[in-house]
């Protein structure tokens, strides 16, 4: 900033508000009014330059003359960057000094002029300015202004717009109420709400909102204001101006004069009555669902149980009649037996699976001990024992951890992902390698294989129930093992997925919480 400026030829407070002349006028005065004169001078210069409010003045062009004390602190500036420089310079918004220097010239008194004036740090300070001009003989000498620092002011004024604003934008109801319950202020969102106006029900009672069967609670919740506690989420009723009955959500504080004293309360209310319906709704569906799911388990079960015998019979009968008349009936005969013993055996097998899912479905009891997963996968494998011998498969493993579940499911698992590698193999020997790895939460199992592999299309469809990629002919089964497994981690907190490519082999992962 340039600080060169040429500045007023005196820094006597005297030269600007007129001199005392000691060769004219004063001549005629005595040594000590002429000494009063002089104290009195100095007295006020004094007063002047160490005012606690900022003052300044400028010459008509625009060129700051002279500013006390105040005025330099407000702004950070020395009087060499302050004093000789134009005004102008200092001020954020140049529209605005330039029309009060206008007004000004044109003999205008300001008062309460707004304006924001650039710091030496930077800073921008709101002001407001008090000024009018000092003329001698009509002639503009300088203007007399005093700043007043308003930027406390201007932020809580624009602090208390914005809440003011978010208030009234608010859905819910926000008031205030004194402690006697008499309602103070009502925003839109309880007008909204409730259907008064604010002019209908401020002024009243608190109480004139409450449901008949709830008036009792509000001298309580007053009572826990007064002793400054705050209620936070209460529920409860509420009437509105035309009798509706509404669920709403209360929080209620107390509202603290400077001194700390509990002047009041302020309530922000919340419309919960669609929010409750729909929740009681959609208890009443889940339970429904519950009840429906258990009812179809059981049947499901029960049918599975049930029909093991009608199946039995018929599979015994008609190995029996194959035994006494194969050969007798023809090749058409013998055909027919065949497909009805195949049949039977598969519906046989298909309720046994189905009875298994069920099983894995309702299961709702935790496990209460540690299992060690590499003795539950050697079960699984002595059980698969005559299909690893016949296809000559090779299966592999890292150390597997001890799990919180049950050792059944956890078979159930093992055995169908190794049956299904045996079962969809290529002409090569089954090469099965299982793996466990830490997670931060959970074990990640994988079961990996060299088999036929799955086209990704269908990696997400063969958990479904009864879904086969493959002609029963070519690969036999159920359709079911899968979802099975599915079933079992899920119910344990895991999840299950699978990676593959046609022809290049897949990797089973499934993952299991620890504990």
């Amino acid at each position: 900033m340039d600080t060169s400026r040429k500045k007023p030829s005196s820094d006597n407070f005297a030269a600007f508000q007129g001199e005392i002349d000691l060769n004219g006028s004063a001549s005629s005065l005595s040594p000590a009014a002429v000494a009063d004169a002089l104290q009195l001078e100095k007295e006020l210069r004094d007063f002047v330059e160490n005012a606690a409010v900022a003052m300044h003045w400028v010459a008509q062009d625009g060129t700051i003359l002279w500013a006390n004390n105040a005025e330099l602190k407000l702004l950070g500036y020395s009087r060499d960057e302050y004093i000789g420089h134009s005004i102008l310079e200092f001020h954020v918004d140049k529209p605005v000094i330039e029309d009060i220097l206008r007004r000004l010239k044109s003999n205008e008194e300001l008062h309460g002029c707004g304006a924001r004036l650039r710091c030496k740090d930077g800073s921008i300070r709101h002001v407001s300015i008090n000024s009018n001009v000092y003329r001698e003989d009509g002639r503009f000498v300088h203007t007399r202004c005093i700043t007043l620092d308003i930027t406390e002011q201007k932020r809580a004024s624009e602090l208390q717009s914005r809440l003011v604003a978010i208030i009234e934008s608010s859905d819910d109801a926000i008031i205030s109420k004194d402690l006697n319950g008499i309602i103070q202020s009502w925003n839109r969102g309880a007008e909204r709400i409730f259907g008064y106006k604010a002019e209908e029900i401020v002024g009243k009672h608190i109480s004139t909102l409450a449901a008949p069967d709830r008036v009792d609670e509000i001298p309580n919740i007053i009572d826990r204001l007064r002793r400054g506690e705050r209620v936070n989420h209460y529920e409860t009723k509420r009437r509105t101006k035309d009798g509706r009955i509404l669920s709403v959500s209360l929080t209620v504080s107390p509202i603290r004069d400077s001194s700390g004293t509990i002047i009041g309360a302020s309530k922000v209310a919340r419309n919960v009555t669609e929010r409750e319906r729909q929740e009681h709704a959609l208890r009443e569906a889940n339970a429904a669902l519950t009840r429906s799911n258990e009812d179809l388990q059981q049947f499901a079960y029960s049918a599975s149980h049930d029909l093991q015998e009608p199946l039995r019979m018929v599979s015994i009968y008609s190995e029996l009649l194959q035994k006494k008349f194969s050969g007798k009936l023809g090749a058409k005969g013998d055909e027919y037996i065949s497909y009805t013993i195949k049949g039977a055996l598969r519906m046989e097998q298909l309720l046994r699976d189905l009875r298994t899912y069920t099983q894995a479905s309702i299961s709702g009891q935790e496990a209460t001990e540690d299992i060690d997963s590499g003795e539950i996968l050697d079960k699984a494998l002595v059980n698969l024992g005559a299909a690893i011998n016949q296809s000559e498969a090779s299966i592999t493993r890292t150390d597997l951890p001890r799990l919180r579940m049950h050792g059944f499911q956890l078979e159930q698992v093992f055995q169908n992902l190794i049956a299904n590698a045996i079962r969809y193999r290529t002409s090569a020997p089954p090469r099965i390698h299982v793996a466990a790895v830490q997670q931060s939460a959970e074990w990640l199992f994988s079961v990996k294989d060299n088999g036929i592999g799955i086209h990704p299309q269908y990696k997400e469809q063969i958990f479904g129930l009864f879904k086969r990629l493959h002609n029963i002919s070519e690969y036999p089964g159920t359709g079911m093992g899968l979802a099975i497994c599915e079933r079992i981690v899920e119910r344990r907190g895991g999840k299950i997925w699978v990676e593959s490519e046609a022809g290049r082999g897949s990797t089973f992962y499934f993952t299991i919480p620890r504990r």
